[in-house]
């Protein structure tokens, strides 16, 4: 009997054992012919559970990185203007590709208009509008973006006047005041100034930013508007004086700012135009100045106020203490502050270390400035002038009145 119970107790364990060999054969996957792989199922819906290769993603059409979006090639401009005979840049940056793009290639859909180098500069041809393609390729994955230009001829009159002020650039197709050689350094800068620019047709927006660094009061001013008949344009201004505590009056009067006070900056002006596009009308480069300047030919659709005009600039002060200072001064002309450059809106500034970076639209200070059409019985260009006379002389006037008051020497 107890012979029997160990033969009967071996025989369990045989196949127990035998039994466990088969149901992991089921889970065996082999190269050989005939061999089959049985997945259990988890739903009636025919739906299996985990993937037979975990590697493999379940569905190989998304992308490995779900934050990493769908690659693209973001130009610098949609659509810009350029001068026959002269030339601008468009940059091209490729995002979220596997890869970066080794190259981009450029083509221009009309070469009669406007051609294109390997560089992405453009140059204007003839009057007319083209379109201007850029195409990156990581091997896997081609993108192209496109730049309307419109490429204007050569206004004759215009651009001979612009030439007698400011010197020209026609690799960025643009007019600018040279820093070293400028006429107006020895004459400074004061308030009485912006009302004296009516006189000669210049309807501009202006905001004025004050500060006090190193035993100095600083002025950064910036312009934006109409100046004249033939131009558009913006400026940013830097000015010292040493009359430290009497704060910012109608009688202050400031010098231009001396070689070692120049700033790093960059500058460039926007124009909103009327069927809601944008485009760039001029970049002056990084660099050190203590005139920031730009002209363009051409005639706002409203010159007063200049809100079609959007300056985006960033300047670089002497160190953290002198960019706190401006900003400062920043907020109290009316500018919101953010955190990043990502958050910049219409009159905002972000402070990273000693830059400043900004964006200005809408404020401007009340400069009273006449336009050529006047409402009412005054019309016309002589009116105009002469209402221009008589602000021009109450400016006078309060510059002399502070002075004998007193209140050019008080605190402001």
């Amino acid at each position: 009997m107890r012979f029997l119970k160990q033969i009967t107790a071996l025989l369990m364990c045989a196949v127990m054992v035998m039994t466990s060999v088969v149901c992991a054969a089921g889970d065996v996957v082999t190269d050989e012919p005939g061999d089959t792989v049985s997945t259990p199922l988890d739903n009636e819906g025919g739906e299996t559970g985990e993937p037979e290769n975990p590697d493999i993603p379940e569905n190989p059409d998304e992308p490995d990185d779900p934050e990493k979006g769908t690659p693209e090639l973001v130009l610098s401009d949609s659509l810009l203007p350029v001068t026959v005979g002269a030339s601008r840049k468009i940059t091209a940056e490729a995002k979220n590709f596997e890869t970066q793009p080794e190259s981009i290639l450029w083509s221009s859909a009309d070469t009669s208009i406007a051609t294109v180098d390997k560089n992405g500069i453009v140059t204007g041809r003839s009057a007319g509008r083209t379109e201007i393609t850029a195409t990156a390729t990581d091997g896997k994955t081609t993108v192209s973006s496109s730049c309307v230009i419109n490429v204007n001829s050569k206004r004759a009159f215009a651009h001979l006047f612009l030439s007698i002020n400011y010197q020209y650039t026609k690799m960025g197709d643009y007019f600018y005041s040279n820093n070293d050689i400028t006429w107006q350094m020895p004459f400074g800068f004061a308030r009485v100034y912006d009302n004296a620019a009516q006189l000669i047709g210049y309807q501009y927006d202006f905001t004025r930013v004050v500060f006090t660094y190193g035993k100095k009061d600083w002025l950064i001013e910036f312009w934006k508007g109409q100046y004249g008949l033939f131009q558009m344009g913006a400026e940013i201004g830097v000015y010292t004086k040493y009359a430290v505590g009497f704060g910012d009056t109608v009688a202050s009067a400031y010098q231009c700012a001396s070689r070692d006070e120049w700033l790093d900056m960059e500058m460039s002006l926007w124009h909103n135009l009327p069927d809601g596009s944008t485009q760039r009308e001029f970049t002056r480069e990084y660099g050190k100045y203590w005139w920031c300047d730009g002209y363009k030919v051409g005639k706002l659709n409203k010159s007063k106020p200049a809100t079609e005009l959007q300056m985006v600039s960033r300047i670089t002060l002497k160190d953290e203490e002198m960019a706190a200072a401006f900003a400062k001064g920043m907020i109290n002309s009316g500018f919101k502050q953010v955190d990043d450059r990502s958050q910049l809106t219409d009159d905002s500034f972000c402070r990273e270390g000693s830059d400043v970076y900004f964006t200005w639209r809408n404020l401007t200070e009340d400069q009273a400035l006449v336009p050529i059409t006047i409402d009412g019985d005054r019309t016309g260009i002589l009116p105009a002038i002469w209402l221009g006379f008589e602000k021009f002389g109450a400016s006078i006037a309060n510059f002399f009145r502070a002075i004998f008051s007193g209140s050019l020497f008080s605190r402001g």
